[in-house]
């Protein structure tokens, strides 16, 4: 059996506000096939508790969340 190759894509979502975070991950998980990996970045605090809620309510594991910078990264596996 063959391993599909896994795909990173990235989204800067710094400076936006909710709910334009939620918006855009729901959009990208969306147009993307299963074994992709999210990567996200932004600086909304409220995203904290939206980026997980959203990937709760759609079935799939929450996010890894690493501080950066002036922010947050999650890592999403889709």
């Amino acid at each position: 059996m063959s391993e599909r190759l896994t795909e990173t894509i990235r989204l800067d979502l710094l400076g936006e506000r909710c709910p334009i975070p939620v918006q855009r991950i729901r959009k990208a998980i969306k147009n993307n096939q299963i074994n992709s990996k999210l990567i996200v970045v932004g600086d909304d605090p409220e995203s904290l508790h939206d980026i997980p809620a959203l990937l709760l309510r759609l079935g799939l594991d929450p996010p890894e969340i690493e501080e950066v910078n002036n922010g947050w990264q999650y890592t999403i596996d889709l």
